[in-house]
């Protein structure tokens, strides 16, 4: 569930031998002991990044906890073992977790699907009137692997996670994998979404943490807007049009500017139901039933 997070710690004052305990501890051990010439000590340790300055006693841990546990980020990484990597982090920084804050954390899942991505990412719209944007594809990609749409505080990302791992060179199950994630750049939004302020790395693997995190997953997966296959049968001229309109924010954004308010909600909300509609008597799409699956196994209270 957890990839990439930003983690701050303020080590306690001199004569606690907290810094005594970090330049000792494991994830440090390939330290110099020298500092840079921004006046830090740096190190890498299990695919992180640490910073610690020993004038103010601050440091940073960069990098993905997946990565952290499993030496790559390509396979299941549920609550159980997220648990186990937050322990382990914290035995290594010799430190107890709750010193280290959340700043930034990528909350996710590697979903298996049935068939390649690229129609799936290609059908994405928007989240909460932001377009989705392609980004550009990493080399060996003929084509965009990844696309997010952006907000003030988070962005979502969905990307084909299968196709990454192979050109990195990195493990990764037979099949196809989408990549989707809720990836948040402020601290905020973490603290609200789970009441934790500061949030720490000692919450992170608590229950009601982890299923708050699930929740703005299956939240965040159904407010994305994506192509629907038309069908018009039985419907007017007018309800068609709306329905067609349905998916184009521009169209909507335009409308806005343009009409009666009073006439621009009701056609608002009538193209929403009409898609709506639609959409019920469709089966299930492959990859929200791929979602869900993935989700349900994220659950930390049908373990109780």
């Amino acid at each position: 569930m957890y990839d990439n997070t930003h983690l701050h710690f303020q080590l306690p004052a001199a004569g606690t031998g907290a810094e005594l305990r970090l330049a000792r501890a494991p994830a440090f051990a390939t330290c110099s002991g020298e500092p840079d010439e921004q006046g830090r000590l740096t190190a890498i340790y299990r695919g992180l990044r640490l910073e610690y300055v020993p004038a103010t006693g601050w440091g940073r841990v960069r990098g993905s906890l997946h990565t952290f546990a499993h030496g790559h980020n390509t396979g299941p990484f549920g609550w159980m073992e997220a648990a186990l990597a937050c322990d382990e982090l914290a035995v290594a920084l010799a430190m107890p977790p709750d010193w280290l804050t959340v700043r930034r954390l990528e909350v996710g899942l590697n979903i298996p699907v049935p068939t390649p991505p690229r129609e799936f990412l290609q059908s994405l719209v928007s989240h909460k009137k932001s377009l989705f944007t392609a980004l550009k594809p990493p080399a060996g990609a003929a084509r965009p692997l990844e696309y997010s749409a952006f907000h003030e505080a988070y962005r979502l990302k969905f990307y084909d996670k299968g196709t990454y791992a192979r050109l990195q060179g990195q493990p990764h199950p037979p099949g196809h994998l989408l990549r989707f994630e809720v990836v948040y750049s402020r601290a905020r939004p973490l603290q609200q979404l789970t009441g934790y302020a500061p949030l720490t790395l000692a919450d992170l693997p608590r229950p009601l943490v982890l299923a708050a995190f699930q929740e703005q997953l299956r939240l965040q997966w159904y407010r994305t807007q994506r192509l629907t296959p038309m069908d018009y049968t039985g419907l007017s001229l007018a309800d068609s049009a709306l329905i067609h309109a349905a998916n184009d924010p521009a169209f909507w954004e335009a409308m806005r500017k343009s009409q009666p308010r009073a006439t621009y909600t009701r056609n608002h909300a009538r193209a929403r139901r009409l898609l709506e509609q639609l959409r019920q008597r469709a089966e299930a799409h492959p990859f929200d039933v791929a979602f869900e699956r993935g989700l349900e196994g994220l659950d930390v209270f049908k373990y109780d």
